[in-house]
């Protein structure tokens, strides 16, 4: 009796591993689905890394940058064909009728407000940067503490990501780094 019960644990264990294995090789197949209405090749790949974190998170190795995890459009967000990025006309990101939570913007889930090209730099004297964007929008670095940008490439070179912060702030990154920059929207 003793042995059926032992048996009978495993096996159920065993059954639960191999659902958590497949729970989570779904999560992934699906994330990396969703990168699929991103037409540039750069940005694509860097959603299908931020795509397979589930996985990560489960083998326990290190996660995958916050900046592609961020690409990956969240579950239930059908994005057009039509809306998805191009390398020589960029847009904003459509956003769901849902507004994102505190929790979402503190976790880093929150999809990004516009990924566009960057079409020229400049520095200010203060060492802020100002960036415009291929989709005419144009951004100000509000943190000078918190670092300063090294741009080195041309700027089409970059492919810049905007997502909402906390209380209002905004953060802007480019497919080169992992860092955030504090930022304001100027146009």
């Amino acid at each position: 009796m003793l042995i059926g019960r032992t048996i009978l644990v495993t096996a159920l264990g065993c059954t639960a591993a191999s659902q958590a294995w497949a729970d989570a090789r779904s999560d992934v197949l699906a994330g990396i689905q969703r990168c699929g209405v991103i037409n540039d090749d750069r940005v694509w790949l860097d959603c299908v890394y931020g795509a397979n974190q589930p996985m990560r998170a489960q083998l326990g190795l290190t996660p995958a940058p916050e900046f592609q995890q961020r690409l990956v459009p969240a579950a239930g967000t059908a994005l057009p064909q039509q809306l998805a990025l191009n390398p020589s006309q960029t847009q904003s990101v459509p956003r769901s009728n849902e507004k994102p939570g505190f929790w979402s913007r503190v976790l880093g889930t929150d999809p990004p407000l516009a990924v566009a090209r960057m079409s020229s730099y400049r520095f200010e004297p203060s060492g802020a940067f100002v960036v415009a964007l291929a989709n005419g929008q144009e951004w100000r670095q509000t943190d000078i503490l918190g670092g300063k940008a090294t741009w080195l490439k041309k700027p089409s070179a970059y492919t810049v990501t905007i997502t909402k912060g906390t209380f209002g702030s905004f953060g802007l990154r480019t497919d080169d780094s992992p860092r955030s920059y504090k930022v304001e929207r100027l146009k």
